[in-house]
């Protein structure tokens, strides 16, 4: 009876979770997509890579292996710390995906790719599962996996950020070469 218990609220937590990310997918973009989040999409100051490349650092085994030689009782209070500091960046993080994300919407029915907006649902359904993933484990205290974990999410970020700069490229007209008939 318990084992059916347990089953049971397992696929209501997955049945949810697949209603909270489709219902984000499939939702009307709230903020308008100005021309910085455009600017920031066009020409980034650096990739995602570089800008989230600390998340998978925050849990060094050398790290915990140093305190744990040196001053054992930090260990708990440094993996609490940094568990907060990973929760801050997965929020920015989610924050620059639906920006990026809600601008890809607006460019789905102008883009000539008819790949681009399964392309970019693919993308967002990759996120946030690996987001669910990172934040279960997160709450779980399991951060083995963490390194592999952010960046693999950081890299579905990157991937979206490059189909939105490929479609911006083929929308936006280039200018003329001089030499060339016209």
């Amino acid at each position: 009876m318990m084992t059916l218990l347990l089953l049971l609220g397992f696929v209501l937590a997955v049945a949810l979770g697949a209603v909270a990310t489709l219902r984000r997918l499939h939702r009307v973009a709230q903020e308008g997509i100005t021309a910085a989040v455009e600017a920031q999409i066009l020409s980034p100051t650096r990739s995602a890579l570089e800008t989230y490349q600390p998340m998978g650092r925050l849990f060094a085994e050398g790290d915990v292996r140093f305190l744990n030689r040196s001053r054992p009782d930090l260990v708990k209070r440094l993996r609490r710390q940094r568990q907060q500091v990973l929760r801050l960046y997965l929020r920015e993080l989610r924050a620059d995906f639906e920006r990026v994300y809600a601008f890809c919407r607006s460019l789905a029915p102008r883009s000539a790719d008819p790949n681009f907006a399964a392309l970019i649902t693919q993308q967002a359904f990759s996120f946030y599962g690996l987001f669910l993933i990172l934040h279960v484990r997160c709450t779980l205290g399991w951060f083995l996996h963490v390194r592999i974990d952010t960046m693999d999410l950081v890299g579905a970020f990157d991937r979206l950020r490059q189909a939105a700069q490929a479609t911006l490229a083929a929308m936006t007209p280039q200018p003329a070469m001089a030499g060339s008939p016209a």
